[in-house]
């Protein structure tokens, strides 16, 4: 038996959407009008907090975005979600971070810093990067983590020390009379403090 017309227009009505797919298509529409622009990053609180929802359910409206290949997302205090397309400079700037430590690690590798030997102070790291202080702290915190880096003193007011040797075959071997060359010694760190104080 056929339904009858009348009883139509109310079963559509009854049909919900969730609400992930409304916040969704919001936000779908935001990016192809522009509204979102391409490397503008948003928050996921800033958006709970804009369509009055939780964080769960902004996740499951930002995956339905993610798997359209319309948004992507960085985890971390220089994350947020952006449309595809351009990187955000804030994940440059997360990008450039990690190349900082890279370089630093290289550097303890290659025996340009040794064990037990203070590295330059953030203020001429950032001098040398051109970036602030607070990126090269940022930076150098991976390092710190692993102990490869650490204070030198009881507070950070006497710089960072490397603290353990990095492997690498163009590590320098010791001469006869500089044991400081070594990287598997530790050096007495008070002699190499000069001009790097922090």
């Amino acid at each position: 038996m056929r339904d009858d017309p009348k009883d139509v227009p109310r079963r559509v009505r009854e049909v919900r959407v969730h609400p992930s797919e409304k916040f969704a298509a919001t936000l779908r529409k935001e990016i192809a009008d522009g509204t979102w622009a391409l490397g503008a990053v948003r928050r996921s609180g800033d958006l709970g907090r804009r369509f009055g929802t939780t964080p769960h359910m902004i996740s499951t409206t930002v995956q339905l975005l993610r798997e359209e290949g319309l948004v992507e997302t960085r985890a971390g205090g220089g994350g947020g979600i952006a449309p595809c397309g351009t990187t955000p400079s804030r994940w440059q700037q997360v990008a450039y971070r990690d190349n900082i430590g890279n370089t630093v690690r290289q550097r303890i590798s290659d025996g340009i810093y040794r064990v037990g030997q203070l590295l330059p102070s953030v203020a001429l790291l950032g001098k040398e990067f051109g970036v602030a202080t607070s990126t090269i702290s940022l930076a150098l915190r991976p390092l710190k983590d692993e102990g490869i880096l650490s204070n030198a003193g009881p507070t950070a007011q006497y710089g960072t020390v490397v603290a353990t040797r990095i492997p690498s075959d163009s590590c320098p071997q010791p001469d006869a009379g500089d044991a400081d060359m070594d990287c598997g010694q530790v050096p007495d760190a008070d002699h190499e403090r000069g001009s790097f104080h922090a």
